[in-house]
């Protein structure tokens, strides 16, 4: 894998959730493991009738897998599995089969970008081999496995940063990708833990509580108990991206929407979040290592 401008794509989907719309990451049903999932697309689209359009009569025809969720509006998920509606109970499938029929042309061209950056992702998988480089804080980071070594740590040299791992040059990869997410994790928690800290105190905000989320398809989220969390493979990217994401989740504890008013709060939080936000929705989140 290459890192830098290789390991982003594009794709128009909002990885946040808030409010009573945040749910926990093993809600869904039905998820492959073997790849990852991809999140809402549509989370605002209208529920209403659409009065003239009636019956299903999709060309060409696709599939669709429909899950129950508790939530306020319909959502589309495309992903390995094609595509997934995740609805309230009380919208109707009649209603669901209506907007699948409005927006056939907006699925059909996901469909295929989906599909095309599934055969990029097989040229850009990580091997955790020594030499090998990850993304760390938005910068290369080079994996070196030393068996004379005792642990795991960042080693900061003149001209590069290395991850010494304690294992040999020869060691399964499996093992060594294990070792090597257990550190970017606890990595995770201390970086974020102190951005958190230094970002919510400046804007002089309050929150219950924050923790580590490993969702496949959002950054953060915010809960009405004013509980904070955060992806943590925002460790792989660059710190401004990172002081976005949590700015975006605080501005959430006074405007649990996406209203005006809300990103009027987020540009008081970090007022750079316009270019911040554009360039994260230019990483492809399963283009990073883990």
């Amino acid at each position: 894998m290459t890192v830098g401008t290789n390991i982003v794509r594009q794709l128009a989907f909002d990885f946040f959730t808030h409010g009573e719309e945040a749910e926990k990451d093993t809600h869904s049903v039905d998820t492959l493991k073997s790849q990852p999932s991809i999140p809402d697309v549509l989370s605002q689209m209208h529920t209403q009738p659409s009065g003239e359009k009636k019956g299903f009569d999709l060309t060409p025809v696709f599939s669709y897998h429909l899950e129950r969720a508790k939530r306020k509006t319909v959502g589309f998920i495309v992903d390995e599995r094609g595509v997934t509606v995740r609805a309230p109970r009380w919208v109707s499938v009649a209603e669901i089969e209506r907007m699948l029929q409005e927006k056939e042309g907006w699925i059909q061209k996901k469909l295929t970008e989906f599909g095309n950056w599934q055969k990029e992702l097989g040229i850009q998988t990580v091997h955790f081999v020594d030499g090998a480089q990850l993304p760390y804080l938005g910068e290369p980071l080079k994996l070196r496995l030393e068996p004379a070594a005792r642990s795991v740590f960042l080693s900061e040299g003149k001209t590069e940063r290395e991850l010494i791992v304690n294992a040999a040059k020869d060691t399964e990869e499996d093992r060594v990708k294990d070792w090597v997410q257990v550190w970017f994790k606890k990595e995770a928690e201390r970086y974020l833990g102190g951005r958190i800290k230094v970002i919510a105190d400046r804007a002089l905000v309050s929150f219950s509580g924050w923790g580590l989320s490993s969702a496949k398809g959002r950054w953060g989220s915010c809960s009405s108990d004013r509980r904070i969390r955060l992806n943590w493979r925002l460790i792989h990217l660059a710190p401004t991206l990172i002081d976005y994401v949590i700015a975006h989740e605080l501005a959430h504890l006074d405007e649990m929407n996406h209203s005006a008013r809300f990103w009027k709060r987020v540009g008081e939080i970090y007022p750079d979040y316009e270019n911040a936000r554009r360039a994260l929705k230019g990483v492809y989140m399963p283009t990073l290592p883990f």
